[in-house]
């Protein structure tokens, strides 16, 4: 069966991942047999939309320090001040900028001069040589995050894990940064995902997925939720990273609105540290 016919099953397989994902927890026993060398970061996307600019840079900031992240993740025009300063600021606070979003060639200047070392972002398949060592030249990777299809990409959208690992084949030297979330959303299993990946996941988002919403793709209601009180198997990611032998940062997102973002935020970094991270 193909992934299109898969998904429009619909209620059998969303129920049966949605089953496993329930059920596959690991005893809460087993976390302190973790260990993971890891940064935790919380993404701008989290906060208020509103505060996508310059005048409320510092107190974004500030709030990812003080809420016990080390570092974020943020578009160039979501951060609204130049490279340069980004770097003094965080520096300031505290803080790291972990990667940078957005197209690749603002992307990898923006990081390069702020200091950071990831970008997320999409590579054309005959330009991928071009970027990559363009990258590499400024201690940098490129990493592609999977998501569900949208207007934007409407043809050759990175859904699930076959879609993952056949975008990073067909482009030697680009770099997985999964998305928990949209894996489990779109009909695909994160812990399994991950080790599927190996050394080609260098960056992840942490997304979990209301149980109703698991598999169910294109559905027009709310789908994610707070880190820690959905369907995602949290510790079975975390132990799948830990069998890849994964360092690097993991990317708190919540992807949601509500009502208090610096309690949510302070919400999802505890159930971080209930697992020794």
């Amino acid at each position: 069966m193909n992934r299109r016919r898969f998904l429009s099953a619909g209620l059998v397989g969303s129920m049966v991942l949605t089953s496993k994902l329930l059920t596959n927890h690991s005893p809460l026993a087993d976390r302190n047999k973790l260990n993971l060398n890891v940064k935790i970061g919380h993404h701008f996307w989290n906060w208020d939309h509103a505060w996508n600019d310059a005048k409320h840079l510092d107190i974004r900031l500030r709030l990812t320090k003080e809420t016990g992240y080390d570092g974020f993740e943020a578009k160039p025009h979501e951060i609204g001040v130049s490279a340069e300063l980004l770097k003094q600021k965080d520096a300031f606070y505290g803080v790291q900028c972990a990667a940078i979003g957005g197209s690749v060639r603002e992307a990898i200047d923006y990081a390069y001069a702020a200091g950071s070392h990831i970008v997320r972002s999409r590579v054309a398949k005959e330009e991928t040589q071009q970027w990559v060592e363009y990258a590499a030249e400024r201690n940098i990777i490129i990493v592609v995050h999977n998501h569900l299809g949208n207007k934007k990409h409407p043809a050759g959208a990175i859904e699930t894990r076959e879609d993952l690992l056949r975008y990073l084949d067909e482009r030697p030297g680009v770099y997985a940064g999964p998305d928990t979330g949209h894996l489990a959303l779109c009909g695909s299993d994160p812990a399994q995902t991950i080790r599927d990946l190996g050394q080609r996941c260098r960056y992840i988002h942490l997304k979990d997925i209301y149980p109703d919403a698991v598999g169910k793709c294109h559905a027009a209601k709310e789908k994610f939720c707070e880190l820690g009180t959905g369907a995602l198997d949290l510790a079975g990611v975390l132990e799948a990273l830990q069998d890849i032998d994964y360092t690097g940062w993991i990317m708190v997102e919540r992807d949601n609105r509500v009502a208090d973002y610096v309690r949510s935020a302070r919400n999802m970094r505890q159930v971080l540290q209930r697992f020794g991270l």
